[in-house]
């Protein structure tokens, strides 16, 4: 392996966390002497994936392929290895209540995609112990390794906020895509039993643009980044109210690294990620009200779990580390390859 290694993240654009994975998956992978390339296909080849098969040239020029469990079959090239990654599975039991009709349609087509993908890979990769254990559960595969997503530390970080508009006001945060899968719904019924010492900022997420009436709720739309890291310092706490939130959250590794507590719901891979150290989990509007009051009334312990929350983040979600693993995992993959004459 004396020649650099090479690996393709083919991806179809989704619009959310998995298009984040995958910039600072190749952003890391740059910094580890790995020459990686990014190809996007536009969203629509979500509905039929093999429609890209005419589009897609170049996976032979490559040591490894890695792409999601959506879609990732279609890109599998002759005699190189295919690291599947899955971010969430909407076939969990929990999800099937938030969804619409065309999208019950569409994970039925899903289902059989993902199926194909976990067949075809030469590894599968789960984000949290959460998701392998669904992958087992739901498709009967036993043999996924976990790697947490990881987070830039020198880029999220603590940072000093001195000119804060709201002074007096305890500040809560919520960053994602407003759908009842993130728990959006949820986020008025919060804030309407919350008095007006509260106010809640949000973000409109990279796929909604909604906003909410409630005058204690301030729509931010989408943020650059300056903004964010902004925002994730200006705040007391981040609220994750996620219905199911898949194996891993970027907003709340982000306010973690931030030295933020973190208030969620008990929902997938967020018990993995949340302590009682570091935040709270909740089952029900009622304790995120209470497990809010709490913290506004304790600068104190807002400050331990903040503390101790970016230490989490620097022994387990650091995205050098992340890297590392999956740099390990296509080394063993092209050295099977290798010995087997491909």
């Amino acid at each position: 392996m004396g020649e650099k290694m090479r690996v393709l993240f083919p991806i179809i654009r989704g619009g959310s966390g998995g298009d984040v994975y995958f910039e600072r998956l190749k952003e890391v992978m740059e910094k580890l002497g790995v020459d990686s390339s990014i190809k996007y296909y536009p969203s629509h080849f979500e509905i039929y994936p093999p429609l890209v098969k005419p589009f897609y040239k170049g996976g032979d020029n490559y040591d490894v392929i890695h792409s999601t469990s959506d879609w990732g079959f279609v890109f599998k090239a002759c005699y190189k290895p295919l690291v599947i990654i899955t971010h969430h599975l909407v076939f969990e039991v929990q999800y099937q209540k938030y969804k619409s009709v065309p999208q019950k349609i569409y994970h039925k087509l899903l289902f059989s995609y993902t199926k194909k993908s976990f067949e075809t890979a030469d590894k599968i990769i789960a984000m949290s112990n959460h998701t392998k254990e669904k992958i087992e559960e739901i498709f009967g595969i036993g043999d996924s390794d976990v790697i947490y997503n990881g987070i830039d530390t020198a880029v999220f970080r603590p940072i000093d906020i001195k000119d804060d508009p709201y002074p007096d006001k305890i500040k809560l945060f919520f960053v994602g895509n407003l759908t009842k899968r993130k728990g959006a719904h949820l986020l008025p019924q919060i804030m309407g039993n919350l008095d007006d010492r509260f106010v809640l900022f949000y973000t409109s997420g990279l796929r909604s643009k909604e906003f909410f009436p409630n005058k204690n709720m301030i729509s931010l739309g989408r943020l650059s980044f300056e903004k964010l890291l902004r925002m994730y310092n200006l705040c007391d706490m981040l609220l994750v109210p996620s219905v199911v939130e898949g194996g891993f959250s970027y907003a709340a590794a982000e306010a973690m690294a931030c030295e933020k507590p973190v208030v969620a719901s008990v929902s997938s891979g967020l018990y993995e990620m949340i302590e009682n150290r570091g935040g709270f989990l909740c089952n029900t509007v009622e304790e995120f009200v209470e497990k809010i009051e709490i913290l506004a009334e304790d600068e104190t312990l807002r400050y331990e779990m903040g503390k101790y929350n970016r230490n989490k983040v620097l022994k387990t979600f650091n995205l050098l580390d992340t890297g590392k693993q999956y740099k390990r995992v296509y080394e063993k993959l092209i050295e099977k390859g290798t010995k087997n004459g491909y």
